[in-house]
């Protein structure tokens, strides 16, 4: 009888014990899942976002090429809740025996569902973001940021009027389209030599200087996001059993959308439309850099009265 009341005594301390163990590990390793899952899910919402926005880019552009409207919706808030839950059992029997059994056993459930809400830009938001011109200020925070002055006047400058009053047009259809494309020619070329600069004027105007010539801005006639973005839509190619739906109009040639009837291999990004894939390849960096522009100032011509995502993320 004594031997057994030990073996009781013994076996509650073990249960004990045992169970204040288990409840250990089960908070260090909770811990550790919450904090990697915050860790990887702060990673692949940013993903989700920036791959969302450059989809929704080339997918009208898609649709412009086929004379549709384009529809941009605007990321309003993005929450992901955690939940976190732990339980534990035990049992234990003292024989006739002197021999005591015990056993513990737990387990630990941890669960995210994320959410994210879009709303259609629309109204006042619209009209400055997409069929607003680019004010000569967002063009020059553009070069100073490093753009390629080349690439920001085929996709974002309609027109150039030279001191002599001759215009130069950015269509590539037109009859003044070499001397434009001459004219930038020649800034680039000072933009290689780093002898490319953005000047202030005192009257609050912004100087081009480009070696011994400048140019003030003002002088350049600039696109709106949604005209930059339909003289891209020219260069998307077109299948021949789709020829019909698309008016045959020469491009900037500064981005190459590719069609196919399966889904590319090796894609930057990729979007299906009426049966086929429209993709820009990752090897093309001219095609990347266009896309990318056309994202960026998106969220440029947004300005303050586009809401910012809201991120949430709490843990439990």
């Amino acid at each position: 009888m004594h031997n057994r009341t030990r073996s009781r005594a013994l076996l509650s301390r073990n249960i004990v014990a045992s169970a204040l163990l288990v409840a250990a590990i089960a908070v260090t390793s909770g811990c550790q899942i919450a904090n990697q899952s915050l860790r990887a899910d702060f990673v692949d919402f940013n993903a989700i976002l920036q791959g969302n926005q450059t989809q929704q880019m080339l997918l009208n552009l898609v649709r412009m090429r086929y004379r549709e409207t384009p529809l941009f919706l605007q990321a309003g808030s993005l929450t992901a809740s955690y939940e976190s839950s732990f339980s534990a059992d035990s049992s234990a029997s003292i024989p006739d025996a002197d021999f005591a059994s015990l056993d513990i056993g737990g387990s630990y459930k941890f669960s995210s569902k994320p959410t994210i809400s879009y709303t259609p830009v629309e109204g006042k938001e619209y009209v400055q973001q997409f069929m607003a011109e680019i004010t000569p200020q967002t063009f020059a925070m553009l070069v100073r940021a490093g753009w390629p002055i080349t690439k920001l006047g085929d996709l974002l400058v309609a027109s150039v009027t030279l001191e002599s009053g001759e215009q130069l047009l950015g269509r590539p259809s037109a009859e003044s389209n070499p001397g434009f494309r001459e004219f930038f020619k020649v800034l680039k070329e000072a933009e290689d030599r780093d002898d490319l600069s953005l000047v202030g004027r005192k009257d609050g105007g912004i100087d081009l200087r480009a070696g011994k010539q400048t140019i003030g801005i003002e002088r350049f006639q600039f696109r709106s996001l949604f005209s930059a973005m339909f003289n891209a839509s020219r260069d998307v190619q077109v299948p021949a059993a789709r020829a019909s739906w698309a008016k045959s109009t020469p491009g900037g040639q500064e981005i190459d959308v590719r069609v196919s009837d399966k889904h590319p291999t090796d894609a930057l990004v990729c979007v299906e439309y009426a049966g086929w894939y429209y993709s820009i390849a990752n090897d093309d960096i001219r095609s990347k850099d266009t896309v990318a522009l056309l994202v960026q100032l998106c969220r440029i011509q947004a300005g303050p009265s586009a809401t910012a995502p809201l991120i949430t993320i709490p843990a439990r």
